[in-house]
């Protein structure tokens, strides 16, 4: 007979397995199958075999006192393996079997064996039913077929067996189920019973909430107890027709999403109003009943307080000017107020969740490290802080951070408020900047009056020797020593605007009364001397002047600081050498170019233009140039105000200025003035020089030498004169000689008594005196004089004589 027979040894091992039948104690079924075996066959052993992956374990055995062998025995393996019947008469006379130990041993001297393979419901051979003897033996086809039947007994008992064990199992499971069910019936029933939150069990009848079951926490919401609740109607315990329609609404919702449902609400007790979180579910029921629900609320009143606490704590931050950050341990911004958003330029939905010194910190990452240690540390932090805000603007911000800890005393985030304080930083150095040019101020006033007094005796001693020689190089000489005079005293008159605040003269009034119809082309010229004398000679000079140049109003001194500046920049540019080229030339400026150019009309202009062949200028700082106090030169040599002065000058003149450049090739800079049509003004040296008529002026100054000079250059026009060297000395002579002096000529800055209360005194004895009061310090509206008054006047030193001459003339006429 054959079967089939699954030879996959691992499927025939899992079959044994599922038996569970391996070293179990004897069966009494499985014993008298085997003695049933032995006895239809007539033979003293009989064995119910079942084969391991190592051994043979005996369940059942007759005539042998051994539970299991070593599989190496072949009798069983040959059998499993061919799945069908296997008889040996005499072992001996079977070659395969003549050297086998079960065969040859006098403790087993087995010389008969037949087994019937013992075949699981799914074909695998999981062990034998075999008999054997120790003599030859002989059995016949019907003891073969009862021993095939008794091998189907065999497996039969070993179903049987394991449906008794796996029934035994799913009993000892359905036990452990029930016990786990009541366990959990008794968790859900206290939990139901003991919860702090509002739970239940409802269902929906005729546009109402029939409660069917409810904890003790929902039944003290009503005021009643659980077993008063049950079975009965919302709206018979009380509730609104909101409040139950707002819940029908929630629990129809969740029946036709088939999800649970959350929602929040408010209704107001005697004792406030109260604040629930609900979430409502379907229960799963059978078809044709009425749909339940299942509900769980929390009361969130004190929740809802601490919101709204804590909404109006963001209020109060944002009202505050400080910018205020909360950051966690790891950076991550938390809370960003108004003011951060308005100080930093990022929004809070941007700021929040990012790492605060991606956003803000341009402080070397080992600073922050010690800001942060510190806080640590300390609970605490306060220090100044350079920051950049969204746009890029650099910020300095007074930062103060304090450590927050949670209720365990633990470090949970840090709190940064931040003050700006980058305005009052550029206050500051202002302040001392201001305190510093005070100081200059006052230092350039006290050398401007000395230098004033040194010039006054020049500027007059030049003009008395040129009528003195007719040598003209002599002649040319004392022009260039007057010249070099007169710009020596409109630099020190630049010193003492410097001095008054006035900045140059650039602002005010005071300089209008400077300007005057001048040609551009003397100073280009006279510039050009200059530079020829005083730059390198390895910088080239070219100028480019247009014939019929148009004049311009405008303050000589001022324009000649523009092209000082101008050209020392093209100097320092050119370190190795170059060209120079300043020209002039008129221009037309229509309405198109005047709309490209802050500061231009439609009009003539005159362009005066210095180009250097230099090293030019970045285009990344081409915009900063003219603000105060920037440069680029090495510290000590550059204030960063030569082109903001410049600016300012020529804005002053109603012009403007352009500058192009290119890195390696130079820098080009345009000025643009208004043309005039005016003629020139006639040099004062050219207009004829009044003479006196023998009047006598009293000189009053504490110089000696300006005493000297103006004296004798009265003296040369037909004046006497006699000198004082105080106010004091002043009054005396003119006590003495009222009657003699036609005008007084004095000094504002003297010892003993000074020029004002001198001033006073003596139109205080004769109100009509002439008075001319000089000075190299003070200016016109310092003076006590009448300043509509023809008879007095005011002169600034150092003066020339033709000055002098004219101003007296003017005050002894009238």
């Amino acid at each position: 007979m054959k079967s089939f027979v699954c030879n996959n040894e691992s499927a025939r091992l899992e079959a044994l397995r599922q038996y569970q039948i391996l070293d179990t104690p004897p069966e009494q079924a499985f014993d008298e199958l085997a003695f049933l075996a032995a006895q239809i066959c007539n033979t003293p052993i009989a064995l119910i075999n079942l084969i391991d992956a190592n051994r043979q374990w005996f369940k059942a055995k007759v005539g042998l006192d051994l539970q299991e062998m070593p599989r190496n025995n072949e009798f069983g393996s040959i059998c499993i393996e061919s799945g069908e019947v296997l008889i040996i008469p005499d072992t001996l006379s079977d070659e395969r079997f003549t050297t086998n130990p079960l065969v040859i041993s006098d403790e087993f001297s087995v010389r008969f064996y037949a087994g019937v393979p013992l075949l699981a419901p799914t074909g695998e051979a999981i062990g034998t039913l075999c008999i054997i003897d120790r003599v030859p033996h002989q059995i016949s086809p019907q003891q073969v077929e009862a021993l095939q039947s008794l091998s189907r007994v065999v497996v039969r008992q070993l179903e049987i067996r394991r449906n008794l064990v796996e029934l035994a199992s799913i009993k000892q499971e359905y036990k452990q189920a029930q016990e786990a069910l009541h366990q959990s019936e008794s968790t859900l029933s206290s939990f139901f019973n003991s919860s702090p939150m509002m739970m239940g069990i409802a269902e929906l009848v005729d546009n109402d909430i029939l409660h069917i079951s409810d904890n003790p926490a929902t039944a003290k919401s009503f005021g009643l107890t659980p077993q008063a609740m049950q079975n009965r109607l919302a709206r018979d315990m009380g509730a609104t027709d909101k409040r139950v329609s707002q819940w029908i609404h929630h629990y129809r919702q969740a029946e036709r999403t088939q999800s649970p449902v959350k929602f929040e609400y408010s209704y107001d007790t005697p004792q406030g109003e109260i604040w629930l979180s609900v979430t409502v579910s379907t229960i799963a029921v059978s078809s044709g009943r009425r749909p339940q629900f299942a509900y769980i609320a929390e009361d969130i009143t004190e929740r809802k307080q601490v919101e709204q606490k804590t909404r109006e704590q963001a209020a109060l931050l944002d009202i505050v000017s400080d910018a205020i950050v909360v950051q966690d341990l790891s950076n991550k911004i938390l809370l960003w107020n108004k003011n951060a958003e308005k100080l930093y330029g990022w929004k809070s939905e941007e700021a929040m969740g990012k790492q605060s010194d991606e956003l803000l910190s341009t402080e070397p990452l080992a600073q922050d490290s010690e800001i942060y240690q510190t806080v640590l540390k300390n609970g605490f932090w306060q220090g100044e802080l350079h920051k950049t805000s969204k746009s890029g603007k650099k910020l300095i911000v007074e930062s103060c951070w304090r450590l927050i800890v949670d209720e365990h005393s633990q470090a949970k985030s840090i709190l940064a408020v931040d003050t700006n304080i980058t305005q009052k930083k550029q206050l500051g150095k202002q302040f001392l900047h201001a305190q510093r040019m005070e100081s200059i101020g006052t230092l350039a006033s006290g050398m401007a009056h000395d230098l004033n007094n040194v010039l006054s005796p020049i500027l007059m001693s030049v003009h008395l020797l040129k009528a003195k020689t007719c040598d003209q190089q002599i002649n040319q000489m004392l022009s260039i020593i007057e010249n070099n005079a007169k710009r020596g005293a409109d630099l020190v008159k630049q010193v003492l605007s410097f001095a008054r605040g006035i900045e140059g003269d650039v602002l005010g009034q005071a300089a209008t009364r400077q300007h005057s119809v001048l040609q551009l082309k003397h100073l280009i010229l006279e510039m050009r001397q200059i530079i020829s004398q005083t730059f390198p000679k390895s910088i080239a000079v070219y100028t480019e002047i247009q014939e019929k140049l148009l004049p311009i109003f405008a303050d000589s001194t001022q324009l000649h600081q523009v092209l000082i500046n101008l050209c020392l920049n093209a100097r320092d540019a050119m370190l190795t050498g170059g060209t120079l080229t300043i020209s002039a030339e008129n221009i037309w400026i229509d309405e198109t170019y005047a709309s490209m150019h802050i500061g231009a009309t439609v009009g003539t202009y005159i362009v005066l233009t210095v180009a250097d062949t230099g090293f030019g200028i970045s285009k990344k700082i081409l915009d900063r140039i003219f603000e105060p106090f920037f440069t680029t030169k090495e510290l000590g040599k550059g204030t960063g105000l030569g082109l903001s002065t410049v600016m300012a000058i020529i804005k002053e003149h109603g012009g403007f200025i352009t500058v192009s450049s290119c890195v390696g090739k130079g820098t080009k800079f345009q000025v643009f003035l208004p043309a005039v049509q005016q003629v020139p003004i006639q040099a004062l040296e050219d207009i004829e020089i009044p003479i006196g008529s023998g009047e006598c002026i009293l000189v009053v100054d504490d110089e000696a030498a300006i005493q000297e000079i103006t004296k004798t250059s009265l003296e040369n026009y037909n004046y006497t004169a006699v000198t004082a060297s105080d106010g004091m000395e002043a009054l005396a002579i003119y006590t003495q000689h009222q009657e003699k002096i036609s005008a007084v000529i004095i000094d504002m800055m003297m010892s003993k008594m000074d020029g004002a209360t001198t001033i006073r005194t003596l139109q205080g004895i004769n109100p009509l005196l002439p008075i001319i009061a000089v000075s190299g310090l003070v200016t016109s509206e310092q003076v006590p004089i009448d300043k509509t008054a023809e008879y007095t006047a005011f002169l600034p030193k150092p003066y020339t004589t033709q000055e002098l001459l004219k101003t007296l003339n003017a005050v002894i006429s009238h």
